[in-house]
């Protein structure tokens, strides 16, 4: 077992290993079998046990759209993720500290409290920052322009929104002198073997709630924040190679991966917490990491002590995924499904 694993084990009781009893073929054929069961899902869902991949996808039985294993989707806000994994990326060669202010890296932005605002605040959503304004229906030129407002004193209170990221993503490009997206493809999926986009053109890829046709989203809207597209296999090995410790250092990955119970269990970029699955698995680490955009849903769920991930996505709001941490619903079923080889 890796460093990493090892050091949180520490904390936990000893537990059956369900990975041991199952595999990522038997995982995705029960998620499979869950899914069919919801009615109206319709979309791409995959699972990682360890290095071992297996994904599926669902047409959609209203409109007989079908859906393929290789679909690129909007990752909607599991972009953030991706970002966090730059920022600790930087951490570790040194080129950037948790702890220093944005105005440190970004003297002259136009950004509020930038000299009292840490890039520990950002990745926590403890800056102050008020949530992202409304962007125009094109292109939205520096997003920037629509972060300048406060809705509290950085430090003082958790307050979850785009503007973060999209300043973390103008912090890196400062300190490293290349593009986002440059940086994401180089520095994550060179190592990986993948190449994500982050489209300049408005995209209609989903159903809302109510049945209608969601409006046209601009990626670009979003950036670093909400904008990345790519496909589940990418996703999942994002996972895994940020569970095995083949994306950041593991001093890193501890502090990226600690929620904050007064934030509800928030970590950096995430949220973190240990809460008893039950079934075959019982109490034991799990990593949220969700993304909304539109009638796009995208559930990202890594399991770091038991070296298992899983990825959901959606093009249809009507989706219920319910909550895990209530202990029911479509998500816990499918964590289930992922491990044991049955939602039960």
């Amino acid at each position: 077992m890796r460093l990493i694993s090892r050091i949180f084990a520490l904390c936990l009781p000893l537990l059956p290993l369900p990975a041991a009893a199952q595999n990522s073929d038997a995982g995705v054929a029960a998620m499979r079998s869950r899914l069919e069961s919801e009615v109206g899902y319709a979309g791409v869902f995959g699972v990682a046990h360890g290095s071992s991949l297996s994904i599926a996808a669902l047409g959609d039985v209203r409109s007989g759209q079908p859906h393929e294993t290789g679909e690129v989707f909007r990752w909607a806000s599991v972009s953030k993720m991706i970002t966090a994994i730059l920022i600790f990326q930087q951490v570790d060669e040194g080129h950037i500290a948790l702890d220093a202010t944005v105005k440190a890296y970004l003297p002259d932005a136009p950004i509020p409290n930038a000299d009292r605002t840490t890039i520990r605040h950002l990745l926590a959503h403890r800056s102050g920052l008020a949530g992202q304004a409304d962007t125009p229906a094109g292109p939205p030129g520096d997003l920037l322009q629509y972060c300048q407002a406060t809705a509290a004193d950085p430090g003082s209170t958790f307050l979850y929104n785009n503007c973060d990221t999209i300043v973390l993503g103008k912090v890196l490009e400062a300190v490293v002198g290349e593009p986002y997206l440059t940086q994401v493809n180089q520095r994550i999926g060179a190592l990986l073997g993948f190449v994500v986009a982050l489209p300049d053109e408005p995209r209609v890829e989903a159903t809302m709630e109510d049945g209608t046709v969601e409006q046209p989203a601009w990626p670009s809207a979003y950036g670093p924040a909400g904008g990345l597209y790519g496909t589940v296999e990418d996703l999942l090995k994002v996972n895994v190679a940020l569970i095995e410790g083949r994306l950041i250092s593991a001093t890193s990955l501890a502090t990226m991966l600690t929620g904050d119970p007064a934030s509800g269990y928030a970590a950096l970029s995430v949220w973190s917490y240990s809460p008893d699955l039950k079934s075959c698995i019982g109490k034991t680490r799990l990593v949220e990491r969700y993304g909304e955009i539109g009638g796009v849903q995208v559930r990202n769920f890594l399991m770091p002590d038991l070296e298992i991930a899983l990825v959901i996505y959606s093009n249809d709001h009507r989706t219920n995924f319910g909550e895990v941490w209530r202990g029911e619903g479509l998500s816990i079923d499918l964590i289930r499904a992922a491990v044991c080889g049955a939602p039960g």
